[in-house]
């Protein structure tokens, strides 16, 4: 069927100009031949299309719940977010900062089921957005919910989602913004030109010769004119296309039977109403981009002729320039669908999470959790815990699982606040304002010690503490970059003004001395290994207490270091510790 199709239109589009060229040479009969043979290929584009139609829901249905394999610029998908960062920079977003150390790149390619640009766009604003608002979460919810059980109504919508795709049309954000920068004084001159394209058309009927003359001046004049223009908008086109299609797709999505999901499709109606003569404009041209070659053939021929596609573009630059909020309205529109979408999708993949039990209480923090676990890892070993107005000291040896344990947190806390899941069994806590402390490096860039890094990026987190507003605060090997004596020393007085404003601490620690020295404000737990004779074992458990191993020195003898350093080195660990029990005893 499909070598038939292929067949049917290239010899459909023959005879379509073959029958043009006999009316005008023979007789005014045979355009009959060219307009049923246009017949004919409209026929078979559009069953082609419906064909098209069912494999993709059905692809669409074969994607839902797994995840998305591909590649994402991450420059260009902030860009919405940065754009309303700016606009709207008193509200509290996750800085750069905690979504680097979360590793939220990674963990939204996880997430990310979305269809198009905008769909990317959005629910990346949505992970950078914590919300505070119980009513706004749980409307949230509520579509998403739906959308889950009525997931044949979600890949309905996503079709026309795909249609628009995620091609990344350069700046669109600002076109929105600022509008077209293109001068429309051409319009005049070629409404002109294109009127006599129709006389000549006209005069055919009446005198064959003098039409058929004329014509050909057109053509001649309106090509070099259509060739010139098609070069110096040629970036514009694209983006003017990309709105085409934006409205297409919203137009198409109002017209799908949602039933009782809540996507506010009035909201949607009511944009297009405003943008009724645009929509006009956009969906004619828009039919310049669709078909297949053979139709897109003989319409660039048409609009060589006619001047029309320059015409379409240049009525509509002042309409879209003084509808841009309105478009813009609609871009995001359709990424908050497709966003919602992708979260339902997400979620039906997981083997299990829990919508969280969030507490509007901000004189106390509060987090309980069971069996939480990290989106990333694909057998995870999960975590119960509870912290009631109280911080945590995670202890243990290098690569027992601290970092993760600390991920974990972090990540179900912004999942709990933006789209209403924990991946856990039961899950309650505060709203937190979320900050963390992990990954911090040299900066050689702003000449940064290791040391004045980190203590920049603590003093991020003391700044924006607040005591009427709970704050989650994550942090790994505290000012780790400078001596003992005062690493401690510094690390207590930070984690005692932490928790004395209103702050959930949970602090990772190879410092042993701090789990006394601040145990009546904080909760110690520990990860262990097993350490075997050529090898050492992990079971990422987390467990009540301080840690009471070490496993650095193992690791080297595992790697194979020589037996002369491990050896010397585990003497001077006991030689070190003798003296410390002395110096404390005296």
């Amino acid at each position: 069927m499909n070598i038939q199709r292929s067949i049917i239109e290239p010899i459909c589009t023959f005879i379509i100009i073959g029958g043009i060229i006999l009316g005008i040479q023979l007789g005014y009969v045979y355009f009959l031949i060219s307009a049923l043979s246009l017949l004919v290929l409209i026929i078979t584009n559009k069953r082609k299309k419906k064909i098209f139609h069912q494999l993709y829901i059905k692809t669409l249905k074969d994607q839902w719940g797994k995840d998305h394999k591909e590649k994402r610029d991450f420059l260009n998908i902030r860009k919405l977010y940065d754009l309303f960062h700016k606009e709207e920079y008193d509200n509290f977003t996750i800085d750069d900062i905690t979504w680097r150390d979360l590793n939220m790149d990674s963990v939204f390619c996880k997430i990310d089921h979305t269809k198009s640009f905008p769909g990317m766009q959005y629910l990346y604003n949505i992970l950078r957005n914590p919300i505070f608002n119980e009513n706004i979460l749980k409307e949230r919810n509520d579509t998403i919910n739906l959308l889950l059980r009525k997931k044949d109504i979600a890949q309905e919508i996503q079709y026309p989602l795909s249609m628009l795709g995620k091609k990344q049309t350069k700046e669109i954000l600002l076109y929105f913004k600022d509008g077209f920068k293109i001068k429309t004084n051409p319009l005049i001159l070629y409404r002109l030109l294109s009127c006599f394209s129709y006389i000549s058309i006209v005069l055919l009927l009446i005198n064959r010769q003098l039409g058929f003359a004329i014509l050909m001046g057109v053509i001649a004049v309106n090509a070099s004119i259509y060739q010139s223009n098609k070069y110096k908008i040629e970036e514009e086109i694209e983006t003017f296309r990309y709105i085409s299609s934006l409205v297409k797709c919203a137009e198409r999505i109002v017209k799908i039977d949602t039933g009782e999901i809540d996507i506010n499709k009035e909201r949607l109606v009511s944009l297009l109403k405003q943008t009724k003569q645009i929509y006009k404009n956009v969906s004619a041209l828009n039919t310049n981009s669709s078909g297949s070659t053979e139709t897109q053939i003989i319409v660039d021929y048409i609009n060589m002729i006619t001047l029309r596609e320059a015409i379409i573009f240049y009525k509509t630059i002042n309409l879209i320039n003084k509808h841009k909020s309105e478009l813009f309205a609609i871009y995001n529109h359709i990424g908050m669908i497709d966003a919602y979408i992708s979260i339902a999708s997400y979620k039906d993949g997981l083997k299990y999470y829990t919508e969280p039990s969030l507490i509007k209480d901000n004189t106390r923090f509060y987090l309980k959790t069971e069996e939480i676990y990290h989106p990333l890892l694909d057998k995870p070993v999960p975590y119960s815990f509870e912290f009631n107005n109280r911080g945590a000291l995670i202890t243990g040896s290098n690569a027992s699982g601290k970092s993760t344990y600390l991920r974990t947190i972090g990540i179900n806390a912004l999942f709990a606040q933006t789209f209403s899941i924990a991946l856990a069994k039961n899950y309650s806590a505060n709203y937190f304002k979320l900050l963390t402390s992990i990954g911090t490096t040299d900066s050689i860039v702003e000449g940064d010690s290791y040391f004045m890094a980190e203590a920049k990026s603590l003093k991020r987190i003391i700044d924006i503490l607040d005591t009427s507003q709970p704050v989650l605060c994550i942090l790994d090997e505290i000012f780790r970059g400078t001596n003992t004596a005062e690493r401690i020393s510094a690390a207590t007085e930070v984690l005692n003004y932490m928790i004395d404003n209103n702050s959930l601490v949970v602090a990772a620690t190879h410092d042993l001395e701090l789990t006394s020295i601040v145990n009546d404000k904080f909760n110690n737990y520990h990860f262990r290994e097993t350490i075997e004779e050529n090898d050492i074992k992990f079971d990422y458990i987390l467990r009540h207490g301080p840690a009471t191993s070490r496993n650095a020195i193992a690791i080297l003898k595992y790697l194979g270091y020589p037996k002369e350093i491990y050896e010397n080195s585990n003497n001077r660990v006991e030689e070190y510790e003798i003296i410390k029990i002395s110096k404390m005893r005296s």
